[in-house]
């Protein structure tokens, strides 16, 4: 247990939309729309009046690197600074599609007029106890192994994991030099090769106060707490040790990948283990297993997909491991989709059963096992898909094109669904190209749509692929 209050989580609502002019009163929700120049800097506004800055950090820090946070206090706005304008501006796309809240208060976001904040970073000042967030959960995270790579930079005291806003931690060392060490060489690096990113703030509490030794919390210091009521160890404290016996073993490009992970019961970023998410508020008139295949093998290697009979808006998705579930929840819930924004959640089911023998046509038409796929993009663990994992965005990377494909034979062929606004063919490789949709929802289209799609030109044919790019044209 760790004696502090978070605050409560961020969940998406209804859809909204709802931006005014930078300053306005927090009553005033009726103003038009503005589309001020795009900026590093996001303004945010109709903020509780307790709110923190760790949940302002918390619910920015999926899209990027978070600068700077200047909160105002007094008129229940902030400042966020990110890294680079990629990243607020997919945080500020986002938010337009999807309203967000702080503890059941819509908060709404849009691009500042300031260039940077320029007043002192009024984040938390350093201090021993850092806030990690772990992005693209991909293999298990466990305290042992946040042990191992952040003792490199000094003692640890204690460490907590808890689930917040995705899959987080608090770490506090044995003095402030250490800590700030630790968030300068760890912040952004990841803990295997291209996953399971690290976003690392100082914390603001003075101290974390753990009360049990197990698997969500450690005191390094009072190895004699009980693990609960009953007092009897339930962590495992040998086997991931074991495999990463000292943090010698670690770089700054990460593990390669995990030798043996069956020592964890489930899986730490949701709980429960489940390899199975429910997808809800998909169109009923447009069943597509196939389009939510393509969408949902960007995060995982989907395994069977089973469209419910009697509600054909909502369908399981079962995944190879509990880790690429937990990721599509963290990328895809809000996505745009048909019209739509489908809601994803961890499932209470363990696998997607197939229909048994003799069963009808549309109740078979409905399941597809996709076991033996050859479209599965992370057969191999830490592969370079793992280090492109990234929210649906405008821009789309494109693959495995024929070498005569032309620019414009793709962007007639994107542009059947939506508005192609930029194209460009890699420098060094003909076959790879970035192309950018006019919004996100188009770019989500596409992707369904034209994934594995089979190209033909004068001199052969090829399926392409298709998938969501951080990077700008």
């Amino acid at each position: 247990g760790i004696n502090a209050e978070y605050g409560g989580p961020i969940h998406p609502v209804s859809d909204k939309g709802i931006l005014d002019f930078e300053g306005a009163n927090n009553g005033d929700l009726k103003n038009k729309k503005v589309d001020p120049p795009v900026s590093k800097v996001v303004h945010v506004r109709n903020l509780p009046p307790d709110c923190t800055e760790q949940e302002l950090i918390a619910i920015a820090c999926p899209f990027g690197r978070v600068v700077n946070v200047l909160m105002l206090k007094g008129k229940n706005q902030a400042f966020i600074q990110m890294l680079d304008q990629m990243a607020s501006t997919a945080l500020v796309q986002y938010y337009n599609s999807v309203q967000a809240s702080i503890r059941g208060k819509p908060v709404y976001f849009q691009f500042s007029t300031r260039e940077e904040i320029s007043s002192p970073p009024s984040s938390s000042p350093s201090n021993s106890i850092l806030l990690v967030t772990i992005q693209n959960v991909i293999y298990p995270i466990s305290i042992d192994i946040l042990h191992t790579i952040f003792s490199k930079y000094g003692s640890i005291l204690k460490i907590a994991i808890f689930n917040k806003n995705g899959f987080q931690a608090l770490v506090q060392f044995a003095d402030v030099a250490a800590a700030a060490n630790a968030k300068m060489a760890l912040d952004g690096q990841n803990i295997y090769s291209g996953c399971c990113t690290l976003r690392i703030q100082f914390s603001t509490l003075p101290n974390l106060n753990v009360k049990f030794n197990n698997e969500k919390s450690r005191d390094f210091t009072n190895p004699q707490l009980p693990s609960s009521s009953s007092g009897s160890l339930s962590y495992p404290q040998s086997n991931a040790l074991s495999i990463f016996p000292d943090a010698t073993g670690w770089s700054q490009g990460g593990y390669v990948s995990p030798q043996q992970t069956s020592y964890l019961k489930g899986s730490p970023a949701t709980g429960t283990g489940t390899s199975v998410v429910i997808v809800n508020n998909l169109d009923p008139e447009k069943p597509d297993i196939d389009g939510l295949f393509n969408l949902f093998g960007v995060y995982g290697d989907v395994i069977r997909i089973k469209i419910l009979y009697n509600k054909k808006d909502t369908a399981l998705i079962q995944y190879s491991s509990s880790q690429q579930a937990e990721t599509a929840l963290m990328y895809l819930n809000g996505c745009p989709l048909n019209g739509r924004h489908i809601q994803v959640n961890a499932s209470k089911h363990t696998a997607v059963a197939l229909p048994p023998p003799g069963a009808d046509e549309l109740h078979s038409n409905l399941t597809k096992d996709y076991s033996n796929s050859n479209l599965h993009r992370y057969k191999v663990a830490g592969s370079k898909n793992f280090q492109n994992i990234c929210s649906p965005t405008q821009v789309l990377h494109i693959s495995n094109l024929p070498l005569s494909a032309t620019e414009e034979l793709l962007r007639s062929l994107f542009g059947q669904y939506g508005t192609v606004l930029g194209f460009k063919f890699f420098s060094k490789d003909k076959k790879m190209a970035l192309i950018q949709m006019a919004s996100v929802p188009e770019a989500v289209e596409c992707l369904v749509r034209l994934h594995n799609f089979k190209l033909t030109v004068e001199d052969g044919e090829s399926n392409i692929k298709v998938s969501f790019s951080s990077k700008t044209l």
